[in-house]
């Protein structure tokens, strides 16, 4: 699921994954290469997050997100094997790769959306591909 900054209406991540369960948040990136690291770390409600990045061999940018997707918090380049304490609650967690947050110009108080994909299929063989806000 592609995840947009629609307040800078620039892309922060083409393609991620949704960890919506304990075991998934806890895992997050661990393990994953640079190329494959985006992730949207979701929660039931807004709450004090505490993140690590132990077996994440790379640096990631981090951006906190509240209900209603306004980004609360960023973090820039945490380093591989280190944890941190959010200072604010948040519903969502995208954890991407070092630079993001400065490649998509993201900061506090911008609204974020998440893109669907849909793929229309022809008769005729061919098809087209729709990004929709959800």
């Amino acid at each position: 699921m592609p995840v947009k900054n629609a307040t800078r209406n620039t892309i922060i991540a083409s393609r991620s994954r949704i960890a919506d369960s304990a075991v998934g948040r806890a895992v997050g990136l661990m393990f994953s290469k640079p190329t494959q690291a985006a992730m949207v770390l979701k929660f039931a409600k807004e709450t004090p997050v505490s993140l690590h990045t132990f077996f994440v061999f790379f640096p990631i940018d981090i951006i906190l997100a509240d209900g209603g997707l306004r980004v609360v918090e960023l973090l820039k380049a945490m380093p591989p094997f280190s944890t941190y304490s959010a200072r604010q609650k948040a519903k969502f967690v995208i954890e991407v790769p070092s630079g993001t947050i400065a490649k998509s110009k993201t900061r506090v108080g911008d609204r974020l959306t998440f893109l669907r994909i849909v793929e229309k299929r022809f008769a005729n063989g061919r098809r087209i591909t729709v990004s929709k806000e959800s």
